[in-house]
């Protein structure tokens, strides 16, 4: 496949001339505080902004650090990898590349504004993550969308050495941490099993949590925010992603020490509870999750078994890669507190 020339613009214009320009109209949807910081506007641009494409809203990403422009210069790479690849009908689903802008002197990167409404909206309305019916659809949506990306964008096999690589970046960033070590037992043990294993290789989201699924009448209608995205990675990276952001905020609501409404077994105590209770809880909602990583593999062609090694290694990676300090740390210490194997399961000896 011949790859598009990839645009280059060495005297970008200043993002004022977007977002301030006669007859533009705009709303801020999101800002943070976090060490990459964005502020993200969705704007209606004049009609005259963008000769030659459609008429729509355009989303602006707009860094506030340095740490946050590296991450925008990665999502353009990605949206131009995305751009290149045959996604088929998923193509519409993915932002479009538009322009690179100025903000005194960091990189400001314009897409197409994708139709929907994140997931993320319904999971906190009251009681939606209390009803199979409604969670079940969640990850039934998340998944089906997830196996047609990986499907189009599958490339060569290759034996399986994401939790060795999740460790030696738990080692680089954790240096010294009280619960580094035995967080790498739990990967250690995640790395005989699924080392021992071929799978294709495919793009990866890297971040595929509900709040970057957009929804509208039922079906996702988008993929957002690829700014942790790589043209060729480990499949199960986004597979596990999914799952465990999904538990983790299943008990936002409860108050300290509450139990959490219709999840058995479940209370707000400490950091992850809502994690552990999905891997290793009985109930329907982790069935469901079991289930759900299950399938994953499966459509991969890997042994079911493996759902809790991938787990496992996936927590490793938030711990390694989170932008958040005390984010990151609290998944080290939940993974280094996770048993190395699931009930049931024999514990692989660790050479």
């Amino acid at each position: 496949m011949t790859e598009a020339p990839r645009p280059i613009n060495p005297r970008p214009r200043s993002v004022h001339e977007v977002l301030f320009a006669p007859d533009t109209r705009g709303i801020l949807i999101a800002a943070s505080r976090d060490p990459d910081a964005k502020l993200t506007f969705i704007v209606t641009p004049a009609p005259t902004a963008y000769p030659g494409r459609p008429a729509g809203a355009i989303a602006v990403k707009i860094p506030a650090t340095a740490a946050a422009a590296a991450a925008i210069r990665h999502e353009t790479e990605m949206l131009f990898d995305l751009r290149d690849a045959d996604l088929g009908g998923l193509a519409g689903m993915v932002p479009q590349y538009l322009e690179t802008l100025d903000s005194d002197g960091l990189p400001v990167l314009v897409s197409t504004a994708l139709r929907g409404r994140p997931m993320s909206v319904t999971y906190h309305h009251w009681l939606h993550t209390a009803r199979p019916r409604s969670v079940a659809a969640d990850f039934a949506l998340a998944g089906g969308w997830l196996r047609r990306f990986q499907r189009a964008t599958s490339g060569e096999g290759s034996r399986i050495h994401w939790a060795e690589e999740v460790a030696d970046q738990l080692r680089d960033r954790w240096a010294g941490h009280q619960q580094l070590e035995a967080a790498l037992l739990r990967l250690a043990s995640a790395d005989r099993l699924l080392r021992a294993e071929r799978v294709f290789r495919s793009m990866v989201h890297g971040d595929y949590w509900f709040g970057n699924l957009l929804v509208r009448d039922g079906v996702i209608t988008g993929v957002v925010d690829w700014e942790c995205g790589a043209r060729s990675g480990w499949p199960l990276r986004d597979l596990v992603r999914f799952a465990v952001s999904y538990c983790l905020y299943l008990d936002r609501h409860t108050r300290p020490g509450r139990r959490v409404l219709r999840h058995r077994g479940l209370r707000r105590t400490g950091f992850g509870a809502g994690i552990s209770y999905g891997l290793l809880g009985d109930g329907w909602l982790p069935e469901l999750v079991r289930s759900y990583l299950r399938e994953g593999l499966a459509t991969l062609g890997l042994p079911t078994e493996l759902w809790y090694a991938a787990a496992l290694t996936g927590l490793g990676e938030v711990a390694a890669l989170a932008n958040d300090d005390e984010f990151g740390s609290n998944h080290l210490e939940l993974l280094a507190g996770l048993p190395s194997s699931a009930p049931g399961q024999q514990e692989p000896e660790v050479s």
